[in-house]
């Protein structure tokens, strides 16, 4: 046997030599992660992957770059659309995209509860992921959010598991309950949970939490929506007692595992005083990037994984390389042991890598240094003679970032995706719309209070930020700012198009053409914010005191042009549409099917739905009229 033995390794060796000496899965480091390695004690990348193909490419290509750890959960993975269990009740829609411990390694009191079909499905994929993983010698990331809502079953069956209210007031019809991680019964389940997960995927080492958010709550956080609540048997607990039994729970399921060591961190938590908590926490967990027991900070952050971040969402393949290098070099000049690289634009994955590369090669300081090693590399993509050129379209697009005005998240994604600001006809009366003319666009509003108010473009998801003279004003200007910078973006890409030829020219006329998209966009929320301020003021107009609107400081005249709004959408969602039919390139982000349609992605039949638009808004053109047949 022994004899045996050492042949098998000879033949081994053997091979080994013929391939170079190293293993054929090994991926070759550069320079720069080696930089990196000795910088930071775990890099974790992270980026959206279609297919296994894809992530196993991105995973190979990251460790090339220094990567220890691949993070397994972006919002790539199946969406739990189960949660839908009430009609009309919009707010699972924060909460199905997050692949909670209890819904996918499903302890065995729970199963009764949640779809096997899904929690299996969502299981395999991260199983082939970890061979991956394992394949090039990684390790892997879970990002969550937890303690996450359970169905309401749930808490009828066992009601003293029932732990806080966590859904948002305005934005839903229902109650939702999270787990009362206080119970030992639900610690119990939570330990279970892990220990099924990294039985299956023990490459799992490091976990991101977000706690008080998108259908998740800590029981009596100050920082849920509802204000503070819980189960009333663990009033008394302190927050740092929840923190740390809940993180060394789900420790003692890793070990349950085999998993010796579980790092746990609580990224979003809206606690008061959150150094108070991590000072009570073990080292390898941490609050606030704040890890326990000294309070130092736990990792560092460049880009982002979701594309709720992503500032020129729902538009596709534009890049952000100008944010990319200055997060990067905050992250290499900050004190953390650990780096996030998450790369939310899976469209230009090779520029980030590049990037990456060349700042190890040269850590830059300061702005000038930036600009300086960002002209390098626009110098590799278009020649030295454009490489200012392209600097100066990325840096307009930096600035763009500036004008998408956030309100729980930018206004492109709230107002295009979310109020369906793109697909739903801008009438004077949307009310008296028929079901054929709502039904394409209203399931897929996230909107939980009354049809008067769902039927208002100024309701941003229980609120009406941009409503009046303010809010139009203030938002029109922002808007304005970034359609101009959107156009001297364009021309400088024009320049590098007249220059450049073959692939490189290829590749700046389609980015040409996903600006013009952005374009659109832009002036879709500009021209909903001022359709429905002028509806406004014209419905509340009355001829015989005219004199109560001049505060307003708009003329009658002025009121009348609600129809040139309107037709200005029009001409703007049919070159919206043609902009869509001229490629076959991705443009937005689209459902791949009519049934995975949702709140948060458009429809994938999106062209019908805004050929749709445009034909109910020249159908109801002489409803205008109505708007001045004062008594």
């Amino acid at each position: 046997m022994a004899r045996k033995t050492i042949i098998l390794l000879v033949w081994w060796l053997f091979a080994a030599s013929l391939a170079g000496g190293a293993s054929p899965c090994k991926a070759k480091e550069t320079a720069a992660a080696k930089k990196s390695g000795q910088r930071f004690q775990k890099v974790i990348f992270g980026c959206y992957s279609e297919n296994p193909g894809e992530f196993e490419v991105f995973a190979r290509r990251a460790k090339q770059e220094g990567a220890t750890h691949i993070v397994l959960t972006a919002e790539d993975l199946p969406w739990a659309r189960w949660q839908y269990d009430t009609a009309g009740d919009p707010y699972p829609a924060w909460a199905i995209s997050n692949v909670g411990f209890l819904k996918i390694a499903v302890p065995e009191a729970l199963k009764p509860y949640i779809p096997q079909d899904y929690a299996q499905k969502v299981m395999d994929i991260l199983e082939q992921r970890c061979e991956v993983l394992r394949k090039y010698g990684l390790k892997g990331a879970f990002t969550t959010f937890e303690p996450q809502m359970l169905p309401g079953k749930v808490f009828e069956d066992h009601p003293l598991w029932r732990g806080p209210q966590v859904d948002h007031p305005l934005r839903s019809r229902v109650p939702r309950f999270a787990p009362c991680i206080d119970n030992p019964e639900v610690l119990a389940l939570y330990r279970e949970s892990i220990r099924k997960l990294l039985e299956r995927c023990p490459e799992i080492e490091v976990i991101s939490l977000h706690t008080n958010d998108s259908g998740s709550g800590m029981s009596w956080s100050q920082g849920l929506y509802p204000g503070r609540n819980g189960n009333t048997r663990y009033k008394h607990r302190k927050m740092y007692e929840r923190y740390h039994d809940f993180f060394h729970c789900l420790r003692e399921g890793a070990r349950d595992a085999g998993v010796k060591e579980l790092e746990i961190d609580a990224v979003w938590v809206r606690e008061r005083d959150p150094e108070l908590i991590a000072a009570k926490l073990k080292r390898g967990m941490a609050i606030s990037n704040r890890e326990g027991p000294d309070g130092r900070e736990y990792k560092s952050k460049v880009g982002f994984l979701l594309d709720y971040f992503y500032p020129y969402y729902p538009a596709r393949g534009i890049p952000f390389p100008v944010r990319f290098l200055e997060e990067l070099e905050k992250a290499y000049h900050g004190g953390a042991p650990r780096v996030f690289v998450l790369i939310g634009d899976r469209f230009n994955k090779e520029l980030y890598f590049r990037i990456y590369e060349r700042f190890w090669e040269k850590p830059t300081r300061g702005y000038l240094a930036r600009l300086g090693l960002l002209k390098e590399m626009a110098a590799e993509q278009v020649g030295q003679i454009e490489a200012e050129t392209l600097l100066d379209v990325w840096l307009k697009l930096y600035q763009i970032q500036g004008d998408v005005i956030h309100w729980g998240g930018t206004i492109l994604y709230m107002g295009c995706v979310q109020q369906r600001w793109l697909t739903r006809p801008f009438v004077p009366f949307p009310e008296e719309l028929t079901p054929g003319e709502k039904d394409y666009y209203r399931p897929y509003l996230f909107q939980a209070r009354t049809e008067e108010r769902a039927s208002n473009l100024h309701e941003i998801q229980g609120t009406h930020a941009y409503r009046g003279l303010g809010g139009t004003a203030l938002s029109g200007r922002s808007l304005g700012r970034m359609r101009t910078r959107i156009g001297e973006a364009r021309e400088s890409i024009k320049r590098i198009r007249k220059n450049a030829g073959g692939e490189v020219r290829r590749q700046y006329e389609l980015l040409d053409i996903r600006l013009q998209v952005l374009d659109c966009l832009a002036n879709n929320c500009r021209n909903a914010i001022r359709y429905q301020y002028a509806l406004d003021i014209i419905k509340q107009w009355d001829l015989r005191r005219p004199h109560e609107f001049s505060a307003s400081l708009i003329s009658i005249s002025e009121w009348t042009n609600i129809r040139r709004v309107a037709r200005n959408e029009i001409d703007n969602i049919s070159v919206l549409i043609e902009l869509l039919e001229s490629t076959d390139a991705p443009l937005l982000d689209l459902a791949a099917s009519k049934e995975e349609e949702d709140i948060r992605i458009l429809g994938g039949d999106l062209v019908c739905q805004l050929r749709k638009k445009i034909r109910i808004m020249v159908a109801h053109w002489e409803d205008y009229e109505r708007l001045f047949m004062k008594e």
